[in-house]
Order: C-alpha cells, then sequence, then structure tokens
C-alpha cells in the first residue's frame, strides 16, 4: 500500500513538473537578448516619425540651430531623468514586443534565483 501511494504522490509530482511554466518554456539568455533587440527596434520604429515632427516643428521656429534640434531629439522618447531625478519612463514599452521581453527577463530572472 505505501509503494502504490509513493507511486501516486511521484507521477502527481512528474506531471506538476511537466506542466509548471518553466517546463513548458524555458528562457535563455540568448532568448532575451534576442527579445531585447526586437523591442528596442519596434520602439525606434514607432519613435521615428516622432521624433522627425518634433525636429522639423523645432527646426521651423527657429528656436535653435537644426543640429542643435535633431541632437535633442534624437533620444525623445527613452527613459530620462525627471525633475527630481527619478526615471521617466519612456514611451511605446507597452509593444507586444517589449512586454514581451520584459516577461522573458523576469523570467529568466527568477529562474536564476530559484535553488
Amino acid at each position: 500500500m505505501t509503494n502504490n501511494r509513493y507511486q501516486a504522490w511521484s507521477a502527481l509530482l512528474v506531471v506538476a513538473a511537466l506542466l509548471s511554466p518553466a517546463a513548458v518554456w524555458a528562457v535563455t539568455q540568448a532568448d532575451v537578448d534576442a527579445m531585447e533587440k526586437h523591442c528596442f527596434a519596434a520602439r525606434e520604429k514607432a519613435l521615428a516619425p516622432i521624433r522627425a515632427r518634433k525636429t522639423q516643428a523645432c527646426i521651423e521656429q527657429q528656436l535653435r540651430s537644426v543640429e542643435h534640434c535633431e541632437r535633442y531629439y534624437t533620444t525623445y522618447g527613452n527613459v530620462s531623468p525627471g525633475p527630481t531625478g527619478a526615471p521617466q519612463y519612456g514611451l511605446f514599452w507597452d509593444l507586444p514586443e517589449c512586454r514581451d521581453w520584459i516577461e522573458a527577463r523576469k523570467t529568466l530572472e527568477q529562474a536564476r534565483s530559484e535553488p
């Protein structure tokens, strides 16, 4: 009777291990790095027209030189320090590519922290 109970628990643990998220989707550092590149490429694609409009508006208003306007808006939409020094989060981190990357990074960090 004890042997049957042991086998039942063993089978249950094997099934639980196979159905765990870590077993279904094992994330490697290379996967996270590739996803990061896709995220940043998607963000740059989304930010490009906004940066171009802001740069053009700066040039048309002739408040600064063309070079200054281009240099100033090159990083528009990225994380930047706020008035208190705390980071102000950038734009387009909610894109699917970025959400997937952030989730994969968290999964990898959790997998590394488990004994």
